[in-house]
């Protein structure tokens, strides 16, 4: 009888592990070293080829997409008459794209009437920055003619997305997706953009260990200073921090020493976003196997008359919220180095304290600092860059899987107990 019941402990045991190793990965499945980071409620959405079947996206919801090649794909989005709008696409290009200016990405807003209101467009003028971001917009101001005017009315509107020439490459890229509307204020405000300050220190805090994201969903928050982690050649890593009305960013990346190896110019670049995912600044730095840093740090204060500055990155620092800052390690460093982790330190300074801030007529969405001005309806769900690592779907899991192991420990002991009773 012994035998038999150590047999069948050892099929019960057996069954148990093979649960074991079917459910735990499933449960905290890692994402592939390269791969862009989406927002998890992303809804997948297709491009269309022509305006009058585009698909329609809604504001303040995340969209994954696909630029099949050099040929543009349309998007429909519908605008009131009183809010600012921003509408921001990501694009993703393959490993094996060509990095020229001719291959760049293009995004542009369309009304209903065919006008052209705005259009931006990211490139690859410093290093290989990848993924490339940029931001539209839909402003309400004075117009200067008809043509500015009919671009404020409500109704509908239409983005286009391309590369910069046709016949730039025919790789499919990825999209990621967004349309932000910023509401007007309660009391119109006027004044000239954020006074220009001394540059500050970088900080100098003691790093903690952070992963950067891998992408602006699922970026990574520094806490404190300074974060220290890993990153591999030809890819981004992608941090955010909160910064309010009055407060000024600064950014510095820093590139671990390795052997020593040949010159590879723009061989870290760093950039920084707003919450728009608008482009605030950029740089790079060259490195050969020593210590290297690129930093931005001196960035005007947030303040909300800096849109109408001249300058791109003063206007860029116009409303609070989550800062995004994208850092990229060239693949040019892998002949040298390889394709192992290098050392890599981001600081991000926020300083001054927050000021008092302008009064929105509606809910500003993404444009606050969280907890600084709740919206009138918020969500009991985490954001998704605080749960980007899967914590809940892993805790979940391994709680599931430890109810089926207890249940099954108790049926085997009741079914011993009754084989003891009858033997």
């Amino acid at each position: 009888m012994g035998t038999r019941n150590g047999a069948w402990l050892r099929v019960l045991v057996g069954v148990v592990l093979l649960v074991g190793t079917v459910l735990i990965p499933q449960a905290h499945a890692a994402p592939k070293p390269d791969a862009y980071g989406y927002d998890p409620d992303a809804q997948s959405v297709r491009g269309s080829s022509s305006l009058l079947s585009a698909h329609e996206l809604a504001k303040g919801k995340p969209y994954r997409s696909t630029l099949p090649g050099s040929e543009p794909v349309y998007f429909r989005i519908a605008l009131d008459a009183t809010s600012h709008t921003y509408v921001s696409v990501v694009g993703i290009p393959g490993p094996a794209t060509k990095r020229t200016a001719t291959n760049s990405l293009r995004v542009t807003l369309i009304n209903a009437d065919g006008h052209r209101c705005d259009r931006q467009g990211a490139g690859f003028a410093i290093g290989s920055a990848q993924p490339l971001a940029a931001s539209t917009s839909r402003m309400i101001a004075p117009a200067k003619d008809a043509a500015e005017a009919k671009c404020q009315r409500a109704g509908t509107y239409y983005v286009a997305v391309s590369r910069y020439r046709q016949r730039a490459g025919s790789t499919p890229w990825g999209l990621d997706l967004r349309v932000d509307a910023e509401p007007p204020l309660k009391k119109s405000r006027a004044g000239t953009s954020a006074e220009r300050r001394p540059r500050i220190p970088a900080p100098d805090g003691t790093p903690a260990a952070v992963e950067g994201g891998a992408g602006f969903a699922v970026a990574a928050r520094v806490r404190g200073d300074a974060a220290t982690g890993e990153i591999t050649p030809g890819q981004s890593r992608f941090y955010r921090v909160p910064v309010d009305w009055g407060q000024r960013l600064s950014v510095a990346a820093e590139l671990a020493g390795q052997t020593e190896g040949p010159y590879v110019a723009n061989g870290l670049s760093v950039t920084v976003y707003n919450p728009a995912r608008m482009k605030v600044e950029g740089t790079s730095t060259s490195y050969h196997g020593e210590p290297a840093t690129a930093d931005l740090n001196a960035l005007p204060a947030v303040a909300y008359e800096n849109r109408t500055d001249q300058g791109r990155r003063t206007a860029a620092m116009r409303f609070p919220g989550w800062y995004f800052v994208q850092v990229t390690a060239s693949p040019e460093l892998a002949p040298t180095w390889g394709r192992k982790p290098l050392r890599l330190t981001v600081r991000l300074g926020v300083e001054g304290s927050a000021r008092k801030r302008p009064v929105y007529a509606g809910d500003p969405g993404v444009f606050q600092v969280p907890g600084a001005q709740p919206p009138a309806q918020r969500s009991k769900r985490p954001a998704p860059a605080e749960t980007a690592d899967g914590g809940g779907r892993k805790t979940l899991a391994i709680g599931s899987f430890t109810a089926g192991v207890l249940l099954l420990v108790v049926a085997a002991s009741r079914v011993l107990r009754a084989r003891r009773r009858t033997a």
